[in-house]
């Protein structure tokens, strides 16, 4: 055999090697699983112990109100769940709360959101495609999310015949989703406010590979995301809160966690920078991730609370 041919044969060899750590990363990375393997998953941690039995008791809670289910059908074909909460004041005001990755409309929201049911403020609760009663098979990092968050602006905004004030409140993927749409929201979005959120999908998972120590982290996420755009033929790198940001038309607060190492302050910061709208943000010293209003509830809601008065 010709040496070419030895080279073609080792390089062919090569390259479909990159392509099946590349495809396992992808699967790890994309494929939604079910909410057990979250909650189950053991710790000895007692502040993850106690935050999972605080999401328990607020998903009971919500449960038991009086909830309306809604649905929007997407542009993909995806029949996505949310529930609504109408005040108990007739108001225009409308929260729509976006939960993060391995969560869902009501338990997540147990984190960020759930305490605003005792004010004056309509709430959208979603659950992301392929998480609740959403369909789909993949998690989208925010990516397809963000059309998905316009369409169910648009829900909102039908519904009250276009006088209403809406503000997104989103928990980590869930606040990378509201930044992505910073810069296309309708005049009824009246501010942003992100909790926790990354700039952009490819460099969260980047950082994930590497705090695991994953090998050539960088080099085999290329063919991660290769596959990804061959099967779900989008991009992990065609949203970017950066460059929504860049072009903000609304207000935008930040809330992140000193400690948080899932999705490292200086991203938060990034972010923060990038706003070209008006803007603010809080780091709350003692948080890890999304857990900012865990360790911090009076803070968390007076500043939440404050900043919706101004704004909605």
């Amino acid at each position: 055999m010709k040496w070419w041919a030895i080279l073609l044969i080792i390089l062919f060899a090569l390259l479909l090697i990159c392509f099946i750590i590349g495809y396992v990363i992808w699967r790890q990375a994309m494929v939604t699983a079910k909410p057990e393997t979250y909650i189950n998953s053991p710790t000895d941690d007692p502040i993850e112990i106690q935050t999972r039995e605080f999401e328990e008791k607020v998903d009971y809670q919500l449960k038991k109100m009086n909830l309306e289910d809604c649905w929007i059908k997407t542009k993909d074909g995806l029949n996505l769940h949310a529930f609504y909460r109408e005040s108990s004041v007739r108001t225009n005001k409308v929260v729509i709360s976006v939960h993060g990755w391995h969560g869902d409309a009501l338990r997540t929201s147990a984190l960020h959101s759930h305490f605003l049911v005792d004010y004056s403020f309509n709430i959208l609760f979603l659950d992301m495609r392929s998480y609740g009663q959403s369909e789909g098979r993949y998690t989208t990092y925010g990516v397809k999310d963000a059309e998905d968050i316009l369409e169910w602006i648009d829900y909102i905004v039908d519904r009250f015949e276009g006088d209403v004030s809406i503000a997104l409140l989103g928990l980590s993927m869930g606040g990378n989703a509201v930044c992505n749409v910073a810069d296309r929201v309708p005049h009824q979005v009246k501010c942003i406010i992100d909790d926790c959120g990354y700039t952009t999908a490819y460099e969260e998972l980047k950082h994930v590979l590497r705090t695991k120590k994953v090998p050539l982290a960088s080099f085999f996420l290329v063919f991660a995301n290769i596959i990804n755009i061959i099967v779900n033929k989008w991009s992990l790198k065609k949203e970017s809160a950066i460059r929504s940001l860049e072009g903000s038309k609304v207000p935008v607060l930040f809330i992140h966690g000193a400690k948080d190492k899932l999705v490292p302050t200086y991203m938060a910061k990034q972010n923060f920078n990038a706003c070209t709208s008006e803007k603010a943000i809080q780091i709350f010293d003692n948080a890890p991730h999304a857990r900012s209003y865990f360790l911090n509830k009076e803070a968390y809601k007076k500043l939440v609370l404050d900043y919706l008065a101004r704004k909605l």
